[in-house]
């Protein structure tokens, strides 16, 4: 009862005080809501466990070897070796990202695909929604596949549910295969992001890695319970040859990889955003008790205890916290949506990302919390005092009282240092990522992905001449100015990999390769270093001519020119085992805006005939010929569905979005605290010049310049704005080295962001200091000591 009457009172002395009241919810709302927003997305992301049977003994495994690092997979051989370790492993696994162009009629719709040896599904405990799992010994033919599986979202949205589905055939890749299952609603394929594998897949095929299989295959496997990783790891590093090392990396870890650090560091951001609200919010505290001491005194004088004070002064505080919790979780919806809008489209788990009991709980949890710990400061600090005391001055303008407040406000300017340290950092990481030298042009440049049917177009022939026949009724297109033929387009995401070596028995490099065709390193504004492009004799099938970048020409050939030379294909495909390199460009990025990536071959179409994108650069806006562009396709004809239009820019924008986010953040973070701390400094300098007006007053009075009267008043708060900063300084320094793998082209320490920040929260809070102290130095000395 004792308690609900508390609640009661609370309330009313809310009611009593609105403007008190709405400041103190705004504060919590604001650090409830940036902290349940972020916790929203670290939860999903970093903490929730893989959805799959006992996820924490699932590792995958990454090679290192020369000319690459961290590739996700395996060989065939070693895929065989790993299997055979029953010791070890319960069962090992392999799985490929694949096209999958699914036809009906005349129609091609080009869907994701996965290719996966059967006992994949089974590993990771997943069962079909319906029907059966795929099987190599029923599935899989000597040629083709026989069966396939398919996405609960696709039959729901191809077949409308229907579960005759079931044991008919349709045409994948122009094959004929019958449908034998149907996967679980929301089923997701979880590998790190640079294993080319599709999170939803909707077609899945029977696949088989054979021993003698040279192409790296993404696999997974699952330990047995009493084999730590540390006993595997030794195991695996025993039975693969060098120079190749396997190293296990624990499925979840690998999963956030790219991620974590950045979530990290906004986790961290988020933490130091509601550690100054709290410093606010016990400010207002101090200052509302400081208003009630009167009060307090005459509750004690006629029979209230200490403790019953403290508790309801306390009750008041978790009052205030649950209804800034309440409206944190509205704070916290929009900001979770914004949150999604302009994070990286490869952010894991994205789909899991919403506010549910737990991050409710959460929020409360956290306002409820703080508001305690934060809230006993002021209520111990107004209730310590004799009443006697209490009676005849404020509490809360005692020098303990002075004194937490300026500690306070030396904690928020030190925050806001650490959390504007990270943002500058951020923003010089951005600015160095924007101004990489990228070896092409992505300006006014169209990329489109086309998948041919390999029904109608069977023969090498075929597909080129199609693609001649597209090649004409593009450039025909008014704003056309410039086309190429290509895969795969520069950092989207797609690697394919070639080694190459001068001579049988050298030692052979890994190469990223690509197929160009005439004209596409002029579309692209690729520079020719020597040699020559490709042309309309090198589109013929069999033609044995690539182009290298000048990395592998330097590697190749050093101090010798590459034009001429032969470069021998690894793993052989016979007739072709070598080819004569006609030119030489410059090394372009093609994986991301951090690394200069592996060195590049490109292959002619005569060499790979198989499918390319189109690269259109316009005499404008690219997007407007996007709608234009696909009519002109359709217009050839059935059998070749159009996709992944997008602009080459918007590759390149994608390639710094993680930087881009985390910089939005971490300056959305960094204003707010500043914001709170700007007030802050105010509220406590206006605070205690307000307490000192009869001593202004007097000092003008007797004829003291108003300039000296100024600088008394800053000359308390200089002192903690100086001990803040350091202190931010010395933190931001010793913590920010967390941030040195988001960081490209800027130290973690770099002095001018230090040094800049510094002078720029100096100043915020020179001036949140100043404006109380002039304001109180225009006031008519004799009206003063008059209200005194």
């Amino acid at each position: 009862m004792n308690l609900l009457r508390d609640f009661r009172y609370g309330l009313r002395i809310l009611g009593r005080n609105p403007s008190y009241a709405v400041a103190a919810v705004g504060v919590v709302a604001l650090g409830i809501g940036a902290s349940t927003a972020v916790f929203t997305i670290v939860r999903a992301v970093l903490l929730q466990p893989l959805p799959y049977r006992d996820p924490a003994r699932l590792v995958i495994f990454r090679a290192d070897a020369p000319g690459y690092t961290r590739h996700p997979g395996i060989i065939g051989a070693e895929f065989s070796a790993l299997r055979a370790r029953t010791d070890l492993f319960e069962d090992v696994a392999a799985v490929n990202g694949v096209n999958a162009n699914l036809t009906d009629g005349d129609q091609m719709e080009r869907v994701a695909g996965g290719s996966a040896t059967d006992n994949f599904l089974p590993l990771l405990g997943v069962a079909p929604y319906a029907g059966r799992p795929l099987s190599t010994r029923l599935d899989f033919g000597e040629q083709y596949v026989r069966s396939v599986v398919v996405s609960y979202e696709l039959w729901q949205r191809r077949w409308q549910g229907d579960r005759s589905i079931l044991g008919r055939h349709i045409s994948v890749n122009n094959i004929d295969v019958e449908v034998v299952g149907i996967m679980p609603a929301g089923f997701r394929t979880y590998l790190g992001s640079d294993a080319n594998v599709a999170p939803r897949i909707d077609i899945w095929f029977a696949n088989v890695v054979s021993a003698n299989d040279r192409s790296r295959h993404p696999a997974i496997a699952r330990l047995r319970p009493e084999v730590s990783l540390a006993v595997a790891q030794q195991a695996v590093n025993s039975a693969i040859a060098p120079p190749v090392r396997l190293t296990l990396v624990p499925l979840a870890d690998d999963v956030v990889h790219d991620v974590r650090p950045a979530l990290a560091a906004l986790a961290a951001a988020v933490a130091f955003v509601l550690l100054v609200a709290c410093a606010n919010l016990t400010n207002l505290l101090l200052a509302r008790a400081s208003a009630r001491s009167r009060e307090l005194a005459i509750r004690t004088a006629i029979g209230a205890s200490r403790s019953q004070l403290v508790r309801q002064l306390t009750i008041e505080s978790v009052v205030l916290a649950s209804l800034g919790g309440a409206a944190g979780l509205l704070v916290a919806q929009s900001a979770v949506d914004g949150l999604l809008t302009l994070a990286p489209a490869g952010l894991p788990r994205r789909e899991t990302i919403a506010i549910d009991a737990p991050v409710a709980l959460f929020a409360f949890a956290a306002a409820v919390a703080s508001s305690i710990t934060f809230g006993l400061i002021p209520a111990l600090q107004a209730t310590r005092a004799e009443l006697s005391a209490m009676l005849k001055q404020d509490p809360a303008g005692s020098r303990g009282a002075a004194f937490t407040r300026g500690l306070l406000v030396a904690s928020q300017l030190a925050f806001s240092m650490l959390l504007l340290v990270g943002a500058g950092l951020m923003a010089r990481t951005f600015v160095g990522m924007r101004q990489v030298r990228l070896g092409f042009d992505p300006a006014n440049v169209l990329t489109m992905q086309l998948e041919l049917s390999f029904r109608l177009y069977d023969t090498p022939a075929k597909r080129l001449a199609f693609y001649r026949q597209a090649r004409e009724a593009v450039r025909s297109l008014p704003g056309v100015r410039q086309l190429g033929l290509g895969t795969p387009v520069p950092l989207d995401g797609l690697v394919l990999y070639q080694r190459v070596s001068t001579a049988e028995g050298e030692s052979d490099v890994t190469a990223s390769m690509h197929i160009a065709l005439p004209g596409y390193f002029d579309a692209m504004r690729i520079p020719l270093r020597a040699g020559r492009d490709f042309g309309p004799e090198d589109e013929r099938p069999g033609d044995a001519h690539v182009i290298v970048d000048q990395r592998l020409a330097d590697q190749l050939w050093p101090g010798r020119s590459a034009v001429g030379q032969r470069v021998r294909l690894l793993p052989n495909r016979p007739p072709i085992d070598s080819a004569e390199v006609i030119g030489v460009v410059d090394h372009i990025q093609s994986t991301d805006l951090r690394h200069a990536g592996l060195p590049q071959i490109y292959e002619s179409f005569g060499m790979r005939p198989y499918s390319v994108g189109f690269v259109v650069r316009s005499d404008g806006d690219p997007i407007a010929l996007a709608a234009p562009l696909k009519q002109a396709i359709e217009r050839l004809g059935p059998g070749r569905p159009v996709f992944a239009v997008r602009t080459l820019q918007s590759f390149v924008d994608d390639a710094s979005a993680d930087t881009g986010f985390a910089l939005f953040v971490l300056g959305v973070f960094a204003v707010l605290a500043v914001v709170l701390t700007a007030v802050g400094v105010y509220g406590v300098v206006a605070y205690t010049t307000a307490r000192r007006t009869r001593e202004i007053a007097v000092r003008l009075a007797l004829g003291a310049d108003a300039r000296r009267v100024v600088g008394l008043v800053l000359r308390d708060g200089l002192t903690w704005t100086i001990a803040g900063l350091a202190a931010g300084a010395l933190a931001a320094r010793a913590l920010m080295r967390y941030l040195e793998s988001l960081l490209f082209g800027v130290t973690a320490t770099d002095a001018t962001t230090f040094v800049l920040v510094g002078i720029l929260l100096a100043a915020i809070a020179l001036l949140a200091s100043a404006l109380p102290a002039m304001r109180a130095v225009r006031v008519d000395p004799m009206l003063a000591l008059r209200s005194e």
